[in-house]
């Protein structure tokens, strides 16, 4: 080691020596203790296996009995494998293996943290609750803790005990947000309006938290009668001031107060809206009746738990899915709680799991939505979704095609199983149910560009380009700046040696409008290879490749390029990329003897212009 021009003295390099040593001994130690902690947890976590149907046992007499046949393991067992559950996304294990911790070590205050948190999430409301009461007065006691107890509050309607469990609650985090909201709402319980929108003043303090006030100034003003106010602040929740471009959910809320109000023309205007966008429109369908007679449209917040739900669901809502899906989950269940017959919170719940790749407990919570929700249709296309990411195509199959039956009129049953099919490479199939979508299509309208850039994928790949070719056509002529109908369209043209000039130009608008996005990146690439610009295609190539390093084919091109300009080692390094990302059968064949071989003389199609 040198140190400023001059060697170190024995002594220091034996020190030297010394932490290497130390820390390489510690690396060691570490390995092998997490080796140890897997092994332990794999073979705790093995007797829950059910052996024969391949699914995890989440009835806690179930574990018990699993757990009879082999030693009894230690709690801080039980506590690794219920980690290990819950950054598997299995929460409902989870959620009964912490229990069992908390059982064992009943003193133990992050234990009884860990299971409330893991009860709440996975849904299971009264275990919360007992978990909740058990924490107060503890350190761990916190808005998350309050919240739940109040649930037994409200359902009993003793909200001066709600109202009570906030005295002295802490407002750090969300709490900002969630104490003001629960004494409001408390207070609402109580008939005392006016000292609730008071207490709501505090987050109209807070950046950014506006429409979370507005909102509930509007819930709690139609609960009041008050319904001018009420209108008035819905009515601030649009950028504009306009009901029409407001929030679906806004728009369905005002519905009600439009009706007090005498505002029919407006309230009908907001619903043929809807239907006309064809844009969840299942919320609104049958309220165009009641309001022509005369017939109050329930309101979707009519007691002080379902005031709270909205807002603890707003709240959620609000939170980056990216970086706050625990949080999200956690207050959608909540939500859950004060009003469980909550649609759009089970969706979302659902939509969580499936992120994490809990299919069959999305499948799950999409079922609880009620079929006669103005969301049942879209959690059946949601649980659709589920079975197909599950591996279940064919349930998911039987479900749409069943959907597409029941609501002849509707395009997106038979487009979501028509992608299904594409997605597994069975074109043929997806072309059959696509031209059945098209025959319910009347007229064809911008938003409908989509359905005739499926159809043309699937067309070309089951190799009828004429038909394939006038569906992107198509595509363009309702949406002519569509980047990815550019670019495939443009990419085919340069494969099929035609229309070598508007391909180019067609790539070239689609990357000016998706720069970052490797595989139209490849495109401008590929069609400047075809057309001799090697040099100029070799700086497009290589970000495509910086963009979608795994992708076999455009590493594929890469390699192409670099023999072109002469770097050919490079080149046949690209090519065994390309092999090692497994590309298809007949690309593979192709690469192979590239390595072997090279590439033979260029054949340009075309000028460029």
């Amino acid at each position: 080691m040198w140190d400023g021009g001059t060697a170190s003295s024995g002594s220091d390099l034996k020190e030297i020596m010394d932490k290497f040593m130390a820390r390489s001994l510690a690396k060691v130690f570490l390995g092998l203790t997490s080796i140890a902690v897997f092994i332990s947890v794999f073979f705790y976590l093995l007797p829950f296996i059910e052996r024969k149907s391949g699914k995890t046992v989440t009835d806690p007499e179930d574990i018990t009995l699993a757990s009879s046949t082999i030693k009894k393991p230690s709690s801080f067992g039980r506590f690794l494998a219920g980690r290990f559950a819950e950054r598997r996304g299995d929460l409902k294990h989870a959620a009964l293996l912490m229990e069992e911790v908390h059982k064992e070590e009943p003193e133990n205050e992050r234990f009884l943290r860990q299971a409330f948190v893991l009860a709440t999430s996975a849904g299971y409301t009264d275990k919360a609750l007992g978990f909740a009461n058990l924490m107060e007065g503890s350190s761990g006691y916190d808005t998350t803790a309050r919240i739940v107890q109040i649930v037994s509050d409200f359902r009993e309607k003793n909200y001066s005990a709600a109202l009570g469990r906030f005295e002295n609650a802490a407002t750090s985090g969300l709490g900002i947000y969630v104490v003001p909201l629960a004494r409001a709402w408390s207070l609402v319980g109580q008939k005392k309006f006016l000292e609730a929108r008071n207490a709501l003043s505090v987050i109209a303090q807070e950046k950014g938290s506006s429409s979370i006030y507005r909102l509930n100034m509007g819930l709690i003003n139609y609960l009041s009668g008050d319904f001018d106010e009420a209108y008035k602040q819905f009515k601030k929740l649009s950028e504009d001031g306009n009901f029409l471009t407001a929030p679906v959910r806004i728009q369905r809320v005002v519905i009600p107060i439009l009706q007090k109000l005498g505002k029919k023309k407006e309230a009908l205007k907001i619903i043929d809206g809807q239907r006309d966008s064809d844009i969840d429109n299942f919320i609104f369908s049958g309220l165009r009746e009641n309001v022509e007679s005369g017939k109050l449209v329930t309101s979707l917040v009519e007691t002080p738990a379902h005031g709270l739900a909205e807002s603890l669901f707003s709240l959620a809502t609000a939170l980056p899915r990216d970086r706050a899906s625990n949080m999200i989950l956690l207050y959608t269940r909540l939500a859950c709680m004060f009003k469980p017959n909550f649609p759009l919170a089970k969706i979302l719940i659902g939509d969580i799991l499936m992120s994490r790749q809990r299919f069959e407990d999305a499948v799950e919570n999409y079922s609880k939505v009620n079929p006669g929700s103005g969301y049942s249709w879209t959690a059946q296309l949601r649980t659709a979704d589920a079975l197909y990411e599950e591996g279940r195509l064919d349930e998911a199959q039987v479900l749409l095609e069943e959907m597409g039956r029941l609501r002849p009129h509707r395009l997106d049953a038979l487009l979501r199983l028509g992608n299904f099919l594409r997605f597994k490479e069975r074109y043929s199939e997806a072309v059959k149910v696509y031209d059945r979508m098209f025959a319910r299509l009347k007229i064809p309208k911008k938003q409908n560009w989509n359905l005739y850039y499926a159809r043309g994928i699937a067309l070309e790949r089951s190799k009828n380009w004429d038909r394939a070719e006038k569906d992107f056509l198509k595509a363009l002529e309702l949406n002519p700046n569509q980047p990815y109908v550019q670019n495939y369209l443009g990419y085919s043209w340069v494969e099929k040696r035609k229309n070598l000039g508007r391909a180019r130009e067609l790539i070239e608008k689609a990357v000016a409008q998706r720069r970052n996005d490797g595989y139209i990146v490849d495109s401008m690439g590929w069609v400047l290879y075809r057309l001799g610009e090697f040099d100029k295609a070799v700086p497009h190539l290589e970000r495509a490749v910086q963009i979608r390093p795994h992708d076999p084919i455009i590493n594929n091109h890469l390699g192409d390029a670099y023999w072109r300009v002469g770097r050919k080692q490079e080149a046949r390094f690209q090519w065994r990329r390309a092999l090692s990302f497994k590309p298809e059968k007949e690309e593979r064949g192709k690469i192979v003897i590239k390595i072997q071989t090279g590439l033979g003389k260029p054949e340009i199609l075309g000028i460029s212009k």
